[in-house]
């Protein structure tokens, strides 16, 4: 027998069905609760704000890898002008934020007036989530999304507006074909068709957290109360020749050095409400079961680094590069930004800016450099392993976020200029010391 099957331990232990029927039924709920938590918890709010700056940053650029310098550098000139006209670094930080909160980014590909593309970011809501029907000929719409008869998505069932509007009209979804709709959100199981925000495991942790840290706030201020009891132990006490005799209490004031003398027959006993000290070292496990959760290092979402060392951080860190890449090249690249650069290149070839050939599609997408952590350290080992012929210098710009070639020019137009000025700058490759260059920083 299994015990993963059955025993007395199961016995009220919830199950989780198909996951496409699991996010339909609760995603939306799920997605209401996370943008609460978002917009209202502090750690919920850092670790969107510690996803938006580590997928994107300050924003993704493309570098063109056509055949022909010259067309290389037409065709980067063009888009860069489109992305600054589009606000399109923007736009992809509010996608992120999209991402994480609600699963889900819906971004509608337009075509303006002048022949430009416009991209149009929906939220979840206004994909029609009722929508489910089986149509004619072996096709359904499940959730808004429209498959044909092989499972294939032809089409999204999108509402003009935004149903939390105002002034809210009823309305019938429009149909927009699938090419000119961009879905992304993470893939969790097969057949899963709509998005589920990453905050799913967590909700439940935060929302108990909170609660937690208003009790203990509330026993804060009580503790911080100094209250006291007069009591007339035998009754014959005589009354306080300051005090305030209100029906059958006394109201004596204490000010802060203040030596007073107590009538005969009266003691005074003051409040000592309990610590909660288990309660806070409580708060700190679930800050780490809700990182955990969240996938993002525990002294990043809480900002508490009175137990980070070097070998600590950095260990986290690059475990946590290794998932920010993860998203970056198996999610962004392939659903964002190469459907946006083609849709962009071939209106552009339509209106004549630009004349694209057979690899004029052909490009190389740099995201924003994440820190090191000892930046000599890191840089030694990357001109180590060049030296070594394990990585190339693409690899290592790419990877700071540069493009090589105009990183090259740049160089090249610094020392052209140094030689036309006379200038000469020092150069060592050498440590200083290599006791401090060798040190652990444990």
């Amino acid at each position: 027998m299994l015990e993963a099957t059955s025993g007395k331990r199961w016995s009220n232990t919830p199950a989780f069905g198909p996951m496409a029927a699991e996010v339909a039924g609760g995603a939306a709920r799920v997605r209401g609760r996370a943008r609460h938590l978002r917009h209202n918890d502090p750690l919920a709010a850092n670790a969107a704000a510690i996803y938006r700056t580590g997928l994107v940053g300050y924003g993704v650029t493309a570098a063109s890898q056509h055949s022909d310098a010259g067309t290389r550098s037409t065709i980067d000139e063009a888009f860069t002008a489109w992305a600054i006209a589009s606000q399109f670094a923007e736009l992809q930080a509010e996608i992120i934020d999209a991402l994480v909160t609600d699963g889900e980014a819906i971004v509608v590909m337009r075509t303006d007036d002048d022949g430009e593309l416009r991209l149009q970011h929906i939220p979840a809501e206004q994909l029609d989530e009722s929508m489910t029907v089986e149509l004619a000929g072996g096709g359904y719409i499940a959730n808004g999304v429209e498959f044909n008869a092989s499972d294939e998505i032809v089409a999204y069932h999108i509402f003009k507006t935004r149903l939390t509007d105002i002034f809210p009209s009823s309305q019938t979804p429009v149909r927009i074909p699938a090419e000119d709709v961009i879905h992304l959100f993470r893939r969790a199981g097969a057949g899963q068709h709509r998005g589920l925000s990453w905050y799913a495991p967590v909700v439940l942790p935060l929302n108990e957290l909170s609660q937690l840290h208003d009790a203990l706030l509330v026993s804060a201020k009580i503790q911080a109360m100094m209250c006291g009891f007069v009591q007339d132990l035998n009754g014959t006490g005589t009354a306080f020749a300051d005090g305030l005799q209100s029906a059958t209490a006394m109201d004596i004031s204490l000010e802060p050095g203040t030596m007073r003398v107590l009538p005969s027959g009266y003691s005074v006993t003051f409040s000592n409400p309990a610590q909660m000290q288990q309660s806070v070292d409580f708060a700190s496990h679930s800050i780490r079961l809700i990182a955990a959760g969240m996938q993002v290092p525990e002294f990043l979402l809480s900002g508490d680094m009175r137990n980070v060392n070097y070998s600590s951080a950095r260990t986290a860190l690059v475990q946590f590069r290794q998932h920010l890449e993860a998203i970056q090249f198996t999610l962004l690249v392939p659903k964002l930004f190469t459907p946006v650069y083609r849709r962009w290149l071939a209106l552009a070839d339509l209106n004549g800016t630009i004349e694209a050939g057979d690899d004029a599609a052909a490009v190389e997408w740099f995201f924003p450099a994440m820190p090191w952590i000892d930046p000599k350290k890191d840089a030694e080992g990357t001109a180590a392993m060049i030296a070594a012929g394990l990585m190339s210098r693409r690899q290592a710009v790419a990877s700071l976020g540069f493009n090589i070639e105009k990183l090259d020019a740049e160089i090249a137009a610094d020392r052209d200029r140094a030689t036309r000025l006379g200038l000469s700058f020092a150069q060592s490759s050498a440590p200083a010391n290599k006791e401090n260059a060798n040190a652990e920083d444990d």
